[in-house]
């Protein structure tokens, strides 16, 4: 079974790594460079030349926000399509030389993290785990390639809003969405959607409620020793006019900061 859900997340993703990685570009999508990046980078706290580890890499746009400032980063994607867009991208990088190298790893596969190498100052994975069918090995490999007190943050869809469970509820005065209606969160389960209207084809995702996700990484060693919860912009970014802009007082997004201890 697990073998088969791999199988299907692996496929979704070569099947868009075009359209993703048009639709993402150099830095990211617009939510992704204006909030879920600026987030983990205040969570991380970096030091100039830290060694990174990231996970769900897609095509790079976080591993060379991280090169462009001096760090030294391992950018992993269990897709190649999407890795051979991220090394494109980073080869035509002409403002400065960046520590940045891509490797093909199942973050669903402990032993292919751990084959990665290390010790890192930090682990990083934005926005992947939605896409994983299961975290304990991620978070497996993560401790065993951390350095003692050494940081792993995780961004996402926030498990108890942004859930396929939710429907936006609107105003009968002006049609305009005031808050949310969510119909199931505890239940761990499976569905498919899309990350853009563009998109032709669903994705496989994995609904697990926080305390799963935490207890995952808890059962390996890790502490929880930060969180930011991340609303839209109250104002649309650029081309990506959401109903999460209207809902600012509502998180679309969760950052959490483990550590090795």
């Amino acid at each position: 079974m697990i073998a088969q859900l791999r199988q299907q997340v692996l496929d979704g993703w070569e099947k868009g790594a075009d359209f993703f990685d048009e639709r993402w570009g150099d830095q990211g999508d617009e939510f992704h460079h204006g909030v879920f990046a600026p987030a983990a980078e205040r969570m991380l706290g970096l030091e100039h030349g830290s060694r990174v580890i990231e996970f769900a890499c897609g095509n790079g746009g976080f591993a060379r926000r991280l090169g462009r400032q001096g760090m030294r980063v391992v950018a992993t994607d269990l897709s190649p399509a999407l890795v051979a867009h991220a090394e494109r991208r980073t080869e035509t990088i002409s403002d400065q030389a960046v520590d940045v190298g891509y490797q093909v790893v199942d973050a669903t596969v402990e032993r292919e993290i751990v084959n990665c190498g290390g010790p890192f100052d930090a682990a990083v994975c934005i926005m992947g785990v939605m896409s994983m069918p299961m975290l304990r090995p991620m978070f497996g490999g993560a401790w065993r390639v951390l350095k003692p007190r050494g940081i792993f943050v995780v961004v996402t869809l926030h498990p108890a809003y942004a859930t396929s469970g939710y429907k936006f509820v609107k105003s009968e005065q002006d049609n305009e969405p005031h808050g949310l209606k969510v119909e199931r969160y505890l239940s761990r389960y499976v569905t498919h959607g899309v990350t853009n209207t563009a998109q032709q084809e669903p994705q496989i995702y994995f609904h697990r409620p926080l305390s799963e996700l935490l207890g995952d990484a808890f059962s390996a060693g890790l502490v929880l020793d930060g969180m930011e919860e991340l609303p839209a912009p109250p104002q649309p970014m650029e081309e990506a006019k959401l109903i999460w802009n209207m809902l600012p007082e509502i998180p679309m997004a969760v950052a959490l900061r483990f550590r090795r201890v």
